[in-house]
C-alpha cells in the first residue's frame, strides 16, 4: 500500500446562504459580529487540526512501519487504516461548520458592504459594477449606511455622470499647506501633468524622492508643462507630510480635504493607484491613465525629442 499524503483543507462554498435575521446597526456591532464568526471559525480551524491529522500522521507512521516489517504488514496496515477511518470521521461535519461559517461571514460583508474601511468597500470597486447594481446595493443598505460618508458619496457618483476623455477639465475646490485656495488661472494656456495621489506607487523600490526627481527632470525637459499633484488626505497636516516626505517642495501639491470622496474621486471616476490626467492647453483631458504612461507623457502628450 502507498503511503497517503494529508491534504489540505479546502473550503467550498456550496449553494446560497441566507444570513439569519438580525441588523447590524453600528460599524462597531458589525466588527462585533464578524469578530466573532472570525473567532467561531479559528476554533473550529483548531479542532480539525486537533482531531484529524494526528490520526493522519499516526496512520503515516504505522504504514511506514509495515514496510520495514513485513512479518506484521497485516497487522499494522490493519491499524493504520482504522486511524484512517476515525480522521475521515471528523471531517464531513468540522468541514460543513467551516462552510457554514465561510457562508455566514460572506453574507455579512456583502450585506453590510457600503460602510468603508468595516466591510468592503464598494466604492473603491466601482468600475466593477453598473450603476444599477451599486445602486441596488445601496438601497438595500441600512439607514446608516445609506447616511454615511461613503454611501453618500457612492449616491452622488450614481447620480451624476462621469467626465470622460476629451471632456474639458473641470475645476474644484482644493487648497494648500495653508489652507488657500487654490488659483486655478496658473494652468490656463498650460499643458497640465495632474497626479491623483497614489504616490507610493511611485518610488519604484527607490527613496520616496525619486517622484520628486522626476519632476525636476520633467520641468527641466519641458518648461511649459505644469504638474498638479492632487493628495486624498484629511488636514493640512497630512500634506505637508507628503510634500516632504516624497520631496515634493518645489511643486504645486494640494488636496480637496474630502480624503476618498472628492471631485476626482466621484466625477472623474478615479482610482488613487494613482490617476494621472493630461490637459492640453485648452484644457481638455485628452488622456487619463492609471499609474504614468512615461512614453505618452514625454513622447505624444510634451513631444519632448
Amino acid at each position: 500500500m502507498k503511503n497517503k499524503t494529508i491534504l489540505p483543507i479546502v473550503l467550498v462554498l456550496v449553494g446560497s446562504f441566507s444570513l439569519q435575521a438580525q441588523e447590524i446597526t453600528s460599524n462597531a456591532a458589525y466588527r462585533a459580529k464578524m469578530d466573532s464568526l472570525s473567532n467561531i471559525f479559528s476554533a473550529v480551524v483548531q479542532e480539525w487540526n486537533d482531531s484529524i491529522p494526528p490520526h493522519f500522521r499516526k496512520a503515516m507512521k504505522l504504514e511506514k512501519e509495515a514496510e520495514a516489517n513485513p512479518e506484521l504488514k497485516d497487522s499494522l496496515l490493519a491499524l493504520a487504516a482504522e486511524e484512517r477511518k476515525i480522521g475521515e470521521a471528523f471531517m464531513p461535519a468540522l468541514q460543513a461548520r467551516m462552510d457554514s461559517n465561510h457562508a455566514e461571514r460572506r453574507a455579512l460583508q456583502e450585506k453590510y458592504s457600503l460602510v468603508f474601511e468595516e466591510a468592503f468597500p464598494y466604492f473603491r470597486k466601482r468600475k466593477m459594477l453598473s450603476k444599477d447594481s451599486l445602486a441596488v446595493l445601496l438601497s438595500k443598505a441600512s439607514a446608516e449606511i445609506q447616511e454615511s460618508e461613503t454611501g453618500k458619496a457612492l449616491r452622488y457618483y450614481i447620480e451624476n455622470p462621469q467626465f470622460v476623455e476629451g471632456s474639458r477639465f473641470q475645476i474644484f475646490p482644493c487648497y494648500d499647506v495653508n489652507g488657500n485656495s487654490f488659483d486655478w488661472e496658473l494652468i490656463k494656456g498650460k499643458k497640465v501633468f495632474l497626479v491623483h495621489d497614489g504616490l507610493w506607487c511611485m518610488t519604484h523600490g527607490q527613496d520616496n524622492s525619486f517622484f520628486g526627481k522626476y519632476l525636476h527632470h520633467l520641468s527641466e525637459v519641458a518648461p511649459d508643462c505644469l504638474p498638479l499633484i492632487v493628495v486624498n488626505c484629511a488636514t493640512p497636516e497630512d500634506l505637508k507630510e507628503s510634500i516632504e516626505e516624497y520631496g515634493l517642495q518645489d511643486f504645486y501639491v494640494v488636496s480637496e480635504y474630502k480624503k476618498d470622496f472628492g471631485m476626482l474621486n466621484v466625477f472623474y471616476n478615479d482610482q488613487t493607484t494613482p490617476t494621472c490626467h493630461y490637459i492640453d492647453e485648452q484644457g481638455i483631458v485628452v488622456k487619463t491613465t492609471e499609474g504614468i504612461d512615461q512614453d505618452y507623457l514625454e513622447k505624444d502628450f510634451l513631444k519632448i525629442k
